[in-house]
């Protein structure tokens, strides 16, 4: 189930309405998980800045966790310039305005149905 966060000080409306379905769609093949299971969230209009005075340039900070994608560091080396060639084909966004974040998550540090994720996968009832 991963978890995929884009935050941007740029306003919703210079976004296209499905930008983040269009996102997932395009990483889920990658990462090897169906689109189903991807939870998002999309954070517009937000005071912020890519050093230390420029919070009048754009700038979008992607976050992805998800179980076991990125305990292969090759795996996020494989990903990264795709998800850049996505930003920049198809949401116009120039890759000096991106940052991107990858993070490994424990499945025993996940909760869902009243219990964890790992409990979930072991069939074991909560």
């Amino acid at each position: 189930m991963p978890l995929v966060t884009l935050v941007t000080n740029l306003k919703a409306a210079s976004l296209p309405t499905d930008a983040m379905p269009r996102l997932i769609r395009f990483i889920a093949p990658l990462m090897n998980k169906p689109q189903e299971v991807y939870n998002w969230v999309l954070e517009t209009d937000k005071v912020m800045s890519k050093g230390s005075d420029n919070s009048d340039k754009p700038y979008v900070w992607l976050k992805i966790e998800a179980i076991g994608t990125f305990e292969d560091p090759e795996n996020i080396k494989v990903l990264t310039p795709k998800l850049f060639d996505f930003f920049k084909n198809e949401l116009t966004i120039e890759q000096d305005c991106i940052l991107m974040n990858f993070y490994n998550l424990a499945a025993t540090h996940i909760g869902k149905n009243g219990t964890t994720v790992a409990q979930l996968r072991a069939g074991i009832p909560n």
